[in-house]
């Protein structure tokens, strides 16, 4: 069986909060206000609230299989077509992520610091950086994330807290904005958004404490709502409704907003600084996640082997989206929302038929009983 290092309680949640949140310093907000308007902050708790669901019944599944991963359950569930073909939809959503992230972040330190380098350079620099990332493993992933969790929490604090003389809360009505009708329909629609939570289903069989793996998901889903929700209050306040919905990179634009006094300002490049860091960590764990994966459905004994061509693939596939508003679109209209069927409905068809296949087993005891 695959596995690389032991990763501990913290360490997980901590990674799990990065990946969920990472997105709110690219294009994330720009999105949500899109489809929720006025009510933006509200679509990603419906969504949030929507992947928690999903991912108890995901915790279901693997508390039935101890020590296994989410892709090895599906093969043992489902038999080995089946199987496959679910760990392809894990694969895909991961992988697609992960690269359209990439793609938002490089564009982002592109025009904020770096507007003379070619997009090209930055990219390779992303990619050289989670490669080193991924060999080094899910263990120092998962503490660095650990480590590094006060900076984001730091920055999206200090980031809020410096936007507020900025704000205009009656840019927050009508209060349900398109209707709360469509609010749902949307949150639900796009629950992919937590989707990355399905990280701890791939990492299951590394977990010190690995019967506390439904607790860890909800807490690091419960973290992320809140952060994100206060996150697009402050955004829409700061940018009322519709200017919001045109602004390409909502956290460096807000940032830009930032005056205390004479001498605190222009403080975004401190904060690009920062995003850099967090944006490397979520590559990282995203990488290492559809690595994983891979190596899992290939019943590989070790994962590093196809690191470095996953690394040209990832690098040569973040080029065909021809801009970045291409990419966001992708990212949004299609990973964040058909990729829920494959992180939260998937495995929910999984442990139906793990279920039925128990029952089978029960009556067939009970009969030879009988005889």
């Amino acid at each position: 069986m695959l596995e690389e290092g032991r990763i501990g309680t913290n360490e997980a949640i901590a990674a799990t909060v990065y990946f969920l949140s990472s997105k709110l310093f690219i294009s994330f907000p720009q999105q949500m206000a899109t489809v929720g308007l006025t009510a933006a902050w509200m679509v990603p708790i419906i969504s949030f609230g929507t992947g928690a669901l999903g991912f108890l019944i995901v915790a279901a599944l693997l508390k039935r299989y101890p020590r296994m991963s989410i892709v090895e359950i599906g093969e043992e569930v489902a038999g080995p077509l089946f199987g496959a073909l679910a760990a392809l939809g894990y694969l895909a959503f991961f992988f697609a992520a992960t690269i359209l992230i990439m793609r938002e972040f490089s564009e982002t330190v592109g025009t904020a610091l770096l507007p003379r380098t070619p997009l090209s350079v930055i990219t390779a620099v992303f990619v050289l950086v989670t490669l080193v990332a991924v060999f080094l493993g899910g263990e120092a992933l998962t503490r660095a994330a650990f480590l590094a969790a006060p900076l984001i929490v730091a920055t999206l604090v200090f980031l809020n807290s410096l936007s507020l003389p900025q704000a205009n809360f009656d840019a927050m009505f009508p209060l349900f904005g398109p209707g709360l009708g469509k609010l749902v329909y949307h949150g639900v629609l796009h629950s992919a958004v937590a989707g990355e939570v399905m990280f701890l289903g791939v990492i299951a069989p590394q977990l010190r404490d690995g019967h506390k793996l439904r607790m860890m998901g909800l807490v690091a889903i419960a973290i992320t709502a809140l952060f994100t929700s206060v996150s697009l209050l402050v955004f829409v306040t700061v940018f009322p409704y519709p200017l919001c919905v045109h602004i390409p990179y909502p956290g460096y634009e807000t940032t830009t907003l930032i005056y205390v006094g004479r001498f605190f300002q222009r403080v975004e490049v401190a904060f690009v600084f920062l995003w850099v860091i967090s944006g490397c960590i979520e590559l990282g764990l995203g990488a290492y996640t559809s690595t994983m994966i891979l190596a899992r459905m290939l019943k590989l004994p070790v994962y590093r082997p196809i690191v470095p061509a996953m690394a040209i693939i990832g690098y040569t596939v973040a080029f065909v989206p021809p801009d970045v508003p291409t990419a966001t679109r992708l990212d949004f209209e299609l990973v964040r929302t058909f990729g829920g069927i494959a992180v939260f409905v998937v495995p929910a068809l999984l442990l139906l038929v793990a279920q039925v296949k128990e029952a089978r087993r029960a009556r067939r005891r009970g009969r030879t009983r009988g005889a």
